[in-house]
């Protein structure tokens, strides 16, 4: 499980550096992949309540969640080199710095158990850097990755539960979240309508 921790890590760590949106957005869609991955490998006996929470996982946010966002972006005018941070060394510096602290707490908190202080670290970390994009952010898309990520990062924790989620509570949960990125759609409309109409405004003139 170690490698799939790894590549959780490159999921939300990496788009940080790439300075593509679109980057970011394929990392959440991976997210889910790799969520219903561990899911899989930390359940040994599966239930229906087990198999309810991996379809989740797995259509939602490997396949939902990105394909929205793209939809959602498909018209907007955004740049190539969008960043999820400052565009300079000393923020991704940062950014590695959350990660250390990350997997310290993960250390701290499980010093008996290397694999669940592995996954606490990655936990902990996709919560972090999250907030460092929330910090760094102004435009609404980034802002939806951040919180995706801070979520990614709480299912993450989640999952350190022995016992699946009962399936009424996994309906909920899944429903809910879907309701959240839905949510977002509109958010992001807005922010493209009152840019498209600042556009077109003289200047000097109020919107």
């Amino acid at each position: 499980m170690t490698n799939l921790f790894v590549a959780y890590v490159a999921t939300y760590f990496l788009p940080l550096l790439f300075l593509s949106w679109r980057v970011a957005v394929i990392g959440l869609g991976l997210q889910g992949v790799l969520l219903a991955m561990l899911l899989a490998a930390h359940h040994g006996e599966w239930s229906w309540s087990g198999a309810l929470e991996l379809a989740s996982l797995l259509a939602i946010r490997a396949v939902f969640v990105p394909w929205y966002l793209y939809h959602l972006m498909h018209d907007h005018d955004l740049a190539e080199d969008f960043a999820l941070i400052s565009k300079n060394l000393a923020q991704w510096m940062f950014a590695f710095l959350l990660l250390v602290i990350a997997f310290s707490f993960g250390v701290s908190m499980s010093p008996d158990d290397p694999e669940e202080a592995l996954q606490v670290g990655t936990a902990t970390g996709s919560i972090l850097v999250a907030m460092l994009i929330l910090a760094n952010q102004r435009h609404p898309l980034g802002q939806i990755i951040a919180l995706l990520n801070f979520e990614g990062g709480v299912t993450l924790v989640e999952l350190l539960s022995p016992h699946a989620v009962p399936p009424l509570v996994g309906v909920g949960i899944s429903l809910t979240f879907v309701v959240f990125v839905l949510t977002c759609g509109p958010y992001l409309r807005r922010h493209a309508w009152m840019t498209a109409r600042a556009e077109d405004q003289p200047d000097g003139s109020d919107l």
